[in-house]
Order: C-alpha cells, then structure tokens, then sequence
C-alpha cells in the first residue's frame, strides 16, 4: 500500500468501543434476575415497546454489556459453541455463587495457562464465560 492509501486508512473513522451483544430471551424478567443476582449486572437502559423488551445490562451499570430482547414469537435459539465472557475476580466464588442460586454450571472452573475460566448457562441456555483473564495483557500494557 503506498503512503496516499495508508494515510486514507489511518484518517478513516473507526469504532470506538465495544457496546453490547444482543441475547434473545423468552421472559425478560427471569433474565433480568440472572444477569443481575447471578452475575452482579446493573441495568444501562430497558425499552419497553409495543411487541419487545430490550433491556441492556452491564458491570456498574455501564457498556459493555448484554442486550437481553425479549420479542413476541421469538424463540429463543442459543448457537451451541457461541458464548458471552466476562472478566471476574475470583472465579471458583462465583460458580458456587451461581450454583446455590440453582443456576446450571456447564463446566466447572479450570485453568488454562495462568487463567481461571469456568462456564454457566442463563435461562435461556446462552452459554457465559467467567475468566479471571489474570496473565493476559490490557490495553496499554506492555505485551
């Protein structure tokens, strides 16, 4: 590429951050109760329309987050090996944390390389990731 073209790439807009992730969910409420006492999401904003609920939650109440869509005559239909991951401090605590409140544990804690990673489902059976990410580098950190 000559330096005309890479000038034209580099002064092109770009994304700023990531906001959310669309999960499409059969009761609203029930959802909401996960993502809030399970894991400890806040609510950003919830949409309450003619023929959906959307409601996006978050960590501290702000992006990034889940988009939880509720819609009539959608079925939700989680993708088998699509998952949602969140960044945890303490991942073994929070599986037993989700376990006694009845929620189904895909696959317990382990470690890979210097993380502990470990797998639940919602109610809807979208698959969640928990991953303490210690090991890998930030932005801006050194590599």
């Amino acid at each position: 590429m000559d330096s005309e073209s890479q000038d034209r790439v580099n002064a092109a807009p770009s994304v700023t951050a990531f906001d959310h992730i669309r999960l499409d969910v059969a009761d609203i409420d029930v959802a909401e109760r996960f993502y809030a006492d399970a894991l400890g999401l806040s609510s950003v904003v919830r949409y309450d329309l003619a023929d959906r609920v959307i409601l996006q939650m978050a960590p501290d109440g702000r992006p990034a987050g889940v988009e939880l869509w509720q819609e009539r005559d959608l079925v939700p239909d989680p993708h088998p090996t699509h998952h949602v991951a969140f960044r945890v401090a303490d991942v073994p605590a929070l599986v037993e944390h989700i376990r006694a409140l009845g929620y189904r544990i895909v696959t317990e804690p382990y470690r890979i390389a210097q993380e502990t990673v470990a797998f639940v489902a919602d109610p809807d059976h979208h698959t969640i990731e928990l991953n303490d990410f210690l090991g890998r580098p930030t932005a801006g950190a050194p590599a």
